[in-house]
């Protein structure tokens, strides 16, 4: 199983991702871990890396099968997201369940996905910004701000547990993702003979 932490949706996963992404692309399953994501951009960069579908294979003689995109991932996947998430942190679990690239595990989310595009400098050193942008779905109603995002499979972390290296919310997602995959290997297709001239 591979394992991926989002910290944040900024640069400083958007410049790790690629990196923890393709060395562990071709697992069975992948736990996407939003937990704590303090947010910073919308996350779809890496959505849309996590959800490419394959369009088709190649082979070749003596090598490997490749796939069409060339860089994907066939894994089952799921996210784990807690109330500490939030703003891209709310995103990351929402397109997940919009998307429905598997289940959420974890707490609600945060719920802060008023955002703020200026910032002016103040004379004394100090700073003034306000809310000035806004989400709403596409039947034009607001959502998630002071609402949060609701995981699928709701499990709370017990600090006790916690104390002595149980993480339940881990556990679950690996859980969910052997259930899936003894339902769904998906292996590679294999191809028909190759053509042979008579």
């Amino acid at each position: 199983m591979g394992y991926l932490h989002l910290p944040d949706t900024y640069l400083g996963s958007a410049r790790e991702f690629p990196k923890y992404f393709y060395t562990q692309r071709n697992k069975k399953g992948i736990i996407v871990d939003g937990r704590f994501n303090g947010g910073g951009l919308d996350p779809d960069i890496f959505l849309q890396r996590l959800d490419k579908k394959v369009l088709s294979f190649w082979t070749r003689r003596h090598s490997f099968d490749q796939t069409t995109p060339a860089v994907i991932t066939r894994a089952h996947t799921v996210c784990i997201t807690n109330k500490q998430a939030g703003s891209g942190g709310d995103m990351l679990p929402m397109e997940f369940q919009m998307k429905k690239m598997g289940p959420v595990i974890g707490t609600r989310t945060w719920g802060g996905l008023v955002g703020v595009s200026m910032f002016y400098n103040l004379i004394d050193g100090g700073g003034l910004s306000a809310p000035d942008y806004r989400i709403y779905d596409t039947n034009g109603k607001w959502i998630v701000e002071n609402t949060g995002v609701t995981p699928d499979i709701i499990v709370d972390l017990d600090p006790v547990e916690m104390s002595k290296g149980y993480d339940a919310q881990l556990e679950t997602a690996i859980n969910e993702l052997k259930k899936k995959i003894e339902q769904d290997p998906r292996p590679m297709p294999k191809h028909e003979a190759f053509p042979v001239d008579k």
